[in-house]
């Protein structure tokens, strides 16, 4: 019915929302801490150094979703 697919569809937007703050919250001290793993590395600065950033924090990204896949998929 109308009235269910509403509430689950509702739910799942607002997990998402949810999800997307906590996201938002985390995204600067990730940033700014694989930013200073980079300069103590010493790896080139300017643009590549911003490149590398957003490379090691998708990398990081992937494997934790990997992560929490495989934990989810436990669970059930």
């Amino acid at each position: 019915d109308f009235g269910g697919e509403f509430k689950k569809h509702s739910l799942v937007a607002i997990t998402a929302a949810f999800g997307f703050l906590i996201a938002l919250t985390w995204k600067e001290p990730i940033i700014e801490l694989v930013d200073l793993i980079v300069a103590k590395i010493g790896i080139m600065e300017g643009v590549y150094s911003g490149l590398i950033s957003a490379v090691v924090v998708t990398v990081l990204a992937v494997l934790g979703l990997m992560i929490i896949s495989k934990w989810s998929a436990e669970k059930e």
